[in-house]
């Protein structure tokens, strides 16, 4: 019988990914998280354990602009075996409040989070989009990341404050993107954590950090996007895909190798 043709097994093998991914988000997200006690009361942590198991140091991932972490699970499943992968989820979708947040107190918190799994030694910490900026917060405010990486995040020119209509439709638009529908219920949930995060990223100007920084920056992205960074970042490379799809098959695969040879890099040093 003749062997299928190379578009068929390509488009197989992606499939098989996908199959695979998902089963891997669903099983990430369905673990308990770690909780923590305050001085008057019991919280939840931000932190979700996408891969908690491993002898390598941790990589903390903060969410995007929407908050949520599921962005993060295929790609957690691509880091290694070994590596360790914890995603920190905005606590605005389980009902905290979002109003002027501010994104350096964001990372604080964060942080603080982040050192309650690893309380020594030099962090890895990395982020997508919104995520990018405050993690790169982060290593400035702990001054002990060994490697932060930044996916493909915006460096704005000058402060702006955009409308509430302008934010509806940029939400809209990052939604569709995702390949998300969801209901009146859901946006009317999230629609608060996306315009809280996207306002403190557009008022928020980066730092140069002791430790070292990686732009990935997608393809389709416009060079200004990288200039803007080259005050801050010790490595810029760019990877395959758009903002969105750099995260999903099969560019993801090239994602995570990146990633891997990175995280391998800092700790030969």
């Amino acid at each position: 019988m003749a062997g299928a043709q190379p578009s068929t097994l390509e488009g197989k093998r992606r499939a098989l990914l996908r199959l695979r991914l998902r089963r891997r988000r669903e099983e990430a997200l369905a673990q308990p998280r770690p909780a923590r006690q305050t001085v008057s009361q019991q919280t939840m942590s931000p932190l979700v354990p996408l891969r908690p198991a491993g002898t390598k140091p941790p990589l903390f991932l903060v969410h995007a602009a929407g908050g949520s972490v599921a962005p993060y699970v295929p790609l957690a499943a691509l880091l290694g075996d070994d590596r360790p992968v914890y995603a920190l989820e905005d606590p605005g979708l389980n009902g905290d409040p979002v109003e002027g947040r501010r994104l350096p107190d964001l990372a604080a918190a964060y942080l603080a989070a982040v050192r309650e799994v690893q309380p020594d030694g030099p962090l890895h910490v990395g982020g997508w989009s919104v995520g990018g900026a405050v993690a790169l917060d982060m290593a400035r405010q702990d001054g002990d990341v060994a490697l932060t990486f930044v996916l493909d995040t915006a460096v704005p020119d000058a402060p702006s404050h955009p409308g509430e209509d302008e934010l509806r439709a940029w939400f809209a638009a990052d939604v569709a993107d995702m390949g998300a529908e969801p209901g009146a219920a859901e946006v009317a949930e999230r629609f608060p954590v996306f315009a809280a995060n996207v306002r403190a990223l557009l008022t928020f100007r980066p730092s140069r950090v002791a430790g070292r920084v990686v732009l990935l920056c997608a393809e389709e992205s416009g060079p200004e996007k990288l200039d803007r960074w080259r005050a801050y970042a010790d490595e810029i490379q760019v990877v395959r895909g758009d903002h969105y799809t750099m995260l999903q098959p099969p560019h993801i695969e090239a994602l995570a190798r990146t990633m891997r040879d990175g995280l391998r890099e800092v700790s030969a040093r």
